[in-house]
């Protein structure tokens, strides 16, 4: 469960279990405050249609770099959307923590620096080729080639609110997910980076 849906994940997953280990999707969910993050990989049509099979490795290999700062900065990995990948850093609840004087800025200031390190180690990855060199044997010289002048690069959109926490879907098919308008402006967030030729905006 940790590894498919994440700690987080498997933790919203699991009280919907019950004790005899059947599976309940009818259950309500929470209410939480958090950051949430959209990241998404730049040109990715173009690394899909010149990679093919090796698109996986492309994908999973950035996925490495960004769910290992994520985890080290307090976050938790939630989706993979194929070019981007959604990200949670939960917020303390309590009765003092909803208060403008407590903004857990601990958690903010490491949510940020999560990602611009994610920007920067794929920054000095260079090329794609570069990037992909010790994983893509069984790549062409030609798709090999294309991708010398093609640099690896990522947007980000960064956003707290609120959002229902909770087990989507039903006993075929389930995600542990998040519903909440605040987790849309933080895609339209990171969508915007492309407008304003950022790597990164924030609110």
């Amino acid at each position: 469960l940790q590894i498919g849906f994440g700690s987080a994940g498997a933790e919203i997953i699991g009280t919907n279990l019950s004790d005899l280990g059947e599976l309940n999707p009818m259950i309500p969910g929470v209410r939480v405050n958090a950051i949430f993050g959209f990241c998404q990989i730049r040109n990715f049509t173009l690394a899909i249609e010149e990679l093919q099979q090796d698109a996986v490795i492309f994908v999973n290999k950035i996925a490495e770099i960004m769910h290992s700062n994520v985890v080290k900065s307090g976050g938790d990995p939630n989706k993979n959307f194929g070019d981007a990948f959604f990200l949670v850093w939960r917020l303390k609840s309590g009765k003092n923590t909803h208060s403008s004087g407590d903004l857990q800025k601990e958690l903010f200031d490491s949510s940020l620096t999560c990602m611009q390190k994610v920007i920067k180690e794929l920054l000095q990855a260079g090329s794609l080729a570069s990037f992909l060199k010790d994983d893509t044997s069984n790549m062409s010289s030609a798709r090999a080639s294309s991708f010398e002048t093609s640099n690896v690069a990522v947007g980000v959109g960064l956003h707290k609110g609120w959002a229902i926490e909770g087990a989507i879907g039903s006993k075929v098919k389930i995600d542990a997910s998040y519903l909440s308008p605040h987790v849309n402006l933080a895609s339209q967030i990171e969508s915007a980076t492309i407008k304003y030729n950022v790597s990164l905006l924030m609110s």
